[in-house]
């Protein structure tokens, strides 16, 4: 169990969402949580997603040899 302290104008908040949801305001609190995880998780924070990115890049188009071949070339 944890105990949360709210500045009031979060609390009103808090209490009017929760009756506009006509629940509880831990069930709302707990309801908003797993929302933010679940969308946390979608996100892709992992490496593996940032490749999939770079792989879509201009700078990783072509040939990867000929782009090593270019940029080695670039300081002769």
């Amino acid at each position: 169990m944890m105990t949360l302290e709210l500045d009031d104008e979060t609390a009103t908040l808090l209490a009017r969402l929760a009756e506009q949801e006509h629940i509880g305001a831990v069930q709302l609190v707990k309801k908003a949580l797993v929302e933010h995880a679940n969308v946390m998780r979608d996100k892709g924070d992992l490496i593996t997603d940032f490749a999939g990115v770079l792989a879509r890049s201009p700078s990783f188009q072509g040939d990867p040899l000929e782009i090593q071949k270019a940029m080695r070339d670039e300081w002769d």
